[in-house]
């Protein structure tokens, strides 16, 4: 069993303390947050978890052996060289935190510590998601040509104190929206060769990014992340990918998700997800469905009862992601191509 002490008691740590209420092998035995009514909200929807106001209690527990840190991105780096120091397990959110130092220093610490340690890349777990990679390795519809993701959201309202708009503690939408795709197109594509980075006139600083990719083998990849749509518009991701043989397209607006267009077929392909754990949690963030969330997490848990240190999204894997996104802003703040 893996006892867990989350802290941050907003929208993604409740998040997964309702998925770690449904992990067999996972208990949640005490939520930290600095705001005492948010924190015994949370706390109290579960047998047997204490509300703690003061974050570094969760520290001294000897019968707390994993940290899940769901905190705005410019407090990761003290708390996770905190929970390191404490010879705590941990799970952070993306991204890993906003500068290449920092991450440096966070990951020297877990590995002085010998802990595990994850960071939240969750479009790995989304299922659409894996199962694109599937096709693209199983070579099903011949090589990948080009691939574009889309991800959009209305402005951030759920967010403690505004913290996520402000692009000096949360990078803006391109370190902690646009991030999630950067990684997935690391995951499926490898380094790229070169990439180029424009903003549209957002209200935000960082607030809506466009890039081109140029990966190996002339795959082009496009990636448009943002965060200033209307109020009322819904939070969209989606993605297309074209193949030599055909093409797969996912949108979560979608009745059905992921459609398969082969070449030479006139039928569609809709091929049924394979979710593991069907549930919502309205925790008034952009996404309610726990199933990436709920994957993701039972490999971190399986993980720590196995002895295996996570690979899927770890330190290094986090790390990268940033190293790109930053050198997208390095893209936008030059007006050039940058090169790898």
């Amino acid at each position: 069993m893996v006892n867990v002490g989350i802290i941050g008691a907003g929208f993604m740590g409740g998040m997964h303390a309702e998925v770690y209420n449904n992990l067999p092998n996972a208990r949640v035995l005490a939520i930290a947050d600095i705001d005492p009514e948010k924190c015994q909200m949370l706390a109290s929807k579960y047998s047997n978890v204490e509300a703690l106001t003061d974050p570094e209690k969760l520290f001294s527990r000897e019968d707390i052996d994993t940290v899940d840190i769901c905190l705005p991105t410019f407090l990761h780096k003290s708390y996770c060289i905190k929970a390191a120091r404490a010879g705590k397990n941990i799970f952070c959110e993306k991204p890993i935190t906003l500068s290449l130092e920092d991450a440096d220093e966070i990951i020297g610490e877990v590995d002085k510590a010998g802990v595990k340690f994850m960071v939240g890349h969750v479009i790995r777990f989304w299922p659409e998601y894996v199962r694109l990679k599937e096709i693209v390795d199983s070579n099903k519809l011949g090589k990948l040509i080009s691939i574009t993701c889309t991800r959009l959201s209305p402005s951030p309202t759920w967010d403690w104190e505004r913290w996520l708009t402000d692009s000096e503690r949360s990078g803006g939408a391109l370190v902690d929206l646009h991030i999630h795709d950067v990684d997935y197109l690391l995951y499926l594509l490898g380094t790229p060769v070169s990439l180029y980075s424009r903003l549209s006139n957002s209200p935000f600083a960082y607030g809506h990014v466009f890039t081109t990719f140029n990966f190996p083998d002339g795959v082009v990849g496009i990636a448009e992340g943002g965060w200033d749509m209307p109020d009322n518009f819904p939070f969209t991701m989606s993605f297309s990918a074209l193949f030599e043989k055909g093409c797969v397209e996912f949108n979560n607006r979608f009745e059905k998700t992921l459609a398969i267009y082969e070449k030479g077929k006139k039928e569609v392909e809709y091929p049924k997800m394979d979710v593991e754990f069907q549930a919502t949690a309205d925790t008034g963030g952009n996404i309610a469905n726990l199933g990436g969330y709920f994957s993701e997490l039972k490999y971190f848990v399986n993980c720590i009862e196995k002895g295996e240190f996570p690979t899927l999204a770890d330190g290094k894997v986090a790390r990268e992601a940033l190293r790109i996104v930053l050198l997208e802003r390095d893209s936008i703040n030059s007006g050039k191509i940058v090169y790898l």
